[in-house]
């Protein structure tokens, strides 16, 4: 079986079409990555922006207090003197302290920053009995408590563990964006602007690719490129099926290579696409930490969303962690979705409308969240946080459930891809 299996591969590595689509592909992974490069450095520059403005405008007011005090020691007037000297050491404090933050936050000395917001969250994040703790975002809607106290344990947690954050487009409380915020219009806008978070380090920008589903589209993509091993050879053109068949080979292990072929295929693309944004985001911003903590929910409290803010509890696990539950979860999402698409690629031969019909196989499937559909569970990153238990108010959607069904359901249409080789090659 060996060597069909081998020569199974040198029949994929001789097409260029192969190269060509794997070159293109690669290129274009490492261009998100600067595009999404360019972003993080806007966001930077805003930051930086942001201190500017405070630090001219509390110059320029202790500039104004100054000139004030002297026409008011001319007029001899004390009670004015005594109220602009006060102003002129506030403004001109506020100045210098927006000043060292800038400092800071340029160099990288993000231990003054994080204390800095843990000073600020921790009334809003644990209120006393007789205080509310209420926070108002910008665009007026109120922040949730569970947001307040899942943002101050996270700071927290880097500041004794110094770990650098992401970059986001606020000089105040970098707040964590979590489940429990429920905007809507102009007010959601500036909320996603403040809490949407850019990672320039190489470990950072791949977290944030598994949160936008970049893994179930690259496992699509790698069944486009390898997973016509069959479909392939079955054309008018290329009906190479044919050549195996009159051949004193086990159908059974003709089918075993080629199908392990292309599901091989598929992960070594995994592997490069994953790779290669990695390598280039830490050769030029460093490889980023592993023990960055990944807010995990531990499930709602009552049937009351606005209760559960308030009482629902959350732990962290480190980006380390996360990172290990999706490679298992990865390998049992690719046989699932490959299974699928060498099923249709038994019936039809177009690989592009194989794709397309998977493609929208996957998407329809994910709107329909319950424990025994494969497809609520291709949201890795959600999955893992138990987001989609609270979307789905369903504690049955976990991350262990997910891997059984896809597992079984991807082994039970192997055997069916099995079946099916069998009858035609028959």
């Amino acid at each position: 079986m060996m060597k069909i299996f081998l020569f199974e591969w040198k029949k994929i590595l001789k097409k260029k079409t192969t190269w060509l689509l794997l070159f293109l592909s690669v290129v274009a992974t490492i261009g998100i990555y600067f595009f999404h490069l360019s972003l993080a450095n806007n966001v930077k520059n805003k930051v930086i922006n942001q201190y500017d403005f405070l630090i001219n405008l509390y110059s320029q007011d202790a500039e104004n207090s100054r000139l004030a005090k002297e026409k008011a020691i001319k007029e001899d007037d004390e009670d004015l003197i005594e109220e602009m000297t006060a102003d002129e050491e506030y403004y001109r404090a506020s100045s210098e302290k927006y000043q060292s933050f800038k400092e800071s936050y340029q160099s990288g000395e993000w231990e003054v920053l994080y204390q800095e917001e843990l000073n600020k969250l921790e009334y809003s994040a644990y209120p006393p009995l007789e205080g509310d703790g209420v926070v108002v975002t910008e665009g007026g809607g109120e922040i949730t408590n569970f947001t307040q106290r899942a943002t101050y344990e996270e700071r927290n947690y880097m500041l004794d563990h110094k770990i650098d954050p992401f970059i986001q487009n606020t000089i105040y409380e970098m707040y964590l964006r979590t489940a429990y915020e429920d905007f809507g219009g102009k007010t959601l806008e500036l909320w996603e602007d403040e809490t949407d978070r850019y990672g320039k380090q190489g470990i950072y920008y791949i977290y944030q690719l598994i949160q936008s589903l970049y893994i179930p589209i690259i496992i699509l993509l790698g069944c486009f490129i390898f997973g016509n091993t069959l479909s392939s050879e079955t054309t008018k053109k290329n009906n190479g099926i044919r050549f195996h068949q009159v051949l004193p080979l086990n159908q059974t292990k003709l089918f075993v290579a080629k199908y392990l072929t292309g599901y091989l295929g598929i992960l070594i693309f995994l592997m490069l696409m994953i790779g290669a944004p990695l390598i280039v985001g830490t050769l030029m911003h460093g490889f980023g930490h592993l023990d960055y903590p990944v807010l995990i929910y531990d499930g709602y409290t009552t049937e009351d969303m606005w209760k559960n803010a308030v009482e629902d509890t959350f732990h962290f696990i480190t980006l380390q962690e996360y990172l290990v539950k999706t490679v298992w979860f990865t390998l049992v999402m690719s046989l699932l979705i490959y299974s699928f698409y060498y099923m249709i690629s038994q019936f039809s031969k177009e690989p592009i409308f194989n794709t397309i019909i998977i493609s929208i196989l996957c998407f329809v499937g994910m709107q329909v969240q319950h424990p025994y559909n494969p497809f609520s569970y291709l949201n890795i990153d959600k999955l893992i946080s138990h987001e989609i238990q609270l979307q789905a108010w369903n504690t049955d959607i976990t991350y262990l459930t997910g891997i059984i069904i896809m597992l079984v359901i991807g082994l039970i249409f192997t055997v069916g891809n099995y079946i099916r080789f069998k009858s035609r090659t028959n």
